[in-house]
């Protein structure tokens, strides 16, 4: 097993926080209808991941898991571990690179360089980390204007916002009753506004949910030197 020479930390290094990351991208004329999605091309996610903004290169296939799997990272050498989904128009990437720090966002940074490759394409991105209070980073990019990004602590003050939830809402075709029944109170306050829910209902209009059945290929990748900088920031120091 090659190493990345851009770690500081051993690859069994212990990861001190969890975390949840991931990114969507839905091309034009994606299917609502899962039984609609073809099956999982690992060629293209292959392809995708060596393209994406957090990624160096892919070092090695790991070949396929089941889509609902759970995700975790134990330990350094877990880090360079992604996940990818391609089923026709709906690619998605699970990446511990997506994680904010020192006042930079790969959610989204990723979110706006896949947005000018794909214009036409919808993209929502996020991380939420734990570390005994939850920051989060959210992106949501619908192609026909409407931008949402939203970061911070939650309950906390001082939080980065740019764009409108009921910007986002509307252009996503969202009812009063979708948003209800998702748990999104649209009057809520920036910091306890629901943001995974919102990414989570703008997601199934455009693209279906359900991973029953489903595989992701896995990949070990070596990650950009300043992806990997933040992740030990992030998921290795105290």
């Amino acid at each position: 097993m090659t190493d990345s020479p851009f770690w500081d930390a051993p690859a069994d290094a212990d990861v001190v926080r969890h975390g949840e990351y991931g990114l969507t991208l839905v091309h034009p004329g994606a299917p609502t209808d899962a039984a609609a999605l073809p099956a999982h091309d690992p060629a293209a996610a292959r392809r995708f991941a060596q393209s994406f903004g957090t990624i160096d290169t892919v070092l090695e296939d790991l070949g396929t898991v089941p889509a609902t799997d759970g995700v975790s990272a134990g330990t350094r050498a877990d880090l360079e571990r992604v996940r990818v989904g391609c089923w026709g128009n709906v690619t998605e990437i699970t990446d511990p690179g997506l994680v904010h720090c020192n006042g930079s966002y790969p959610v989204e940074e990723a979110a706006e360089a896949l947005a000018e490759r794909f214009p036409g394409a919808v993209i929502i991105a996020s991380c939420t980390i734990d570390y005994h209070m939850t920051y989060g980073a959210w992106t949501i990019v619908h192609p026909d204007g409407p931008r949402l990004f939203a970061a911070g602590w939650h309950g906390e003050d001082d939080w980065d916002l740019d764009g409108s939830p009921a910007d986002v809402a509307a252009a996503f075709g969202l009812t009063a009753q979708e948003l209800s029944d998702g748990g999104i109170d649209m009057t809520a306050a920036v910091n306890v506004f629901s943001w995974g829910a919102l990414c989570a209902r703008a997601l199934q209009k455009v693209a279906p949910l359900d991973h029953t059945g489903r595989s992701v290929s896995l990949l070990r990748v070596r990650h950009t030197d300043e992806a990997i900088g933040a992740m030990e920031e992030i998921w290795l120091e105290e």
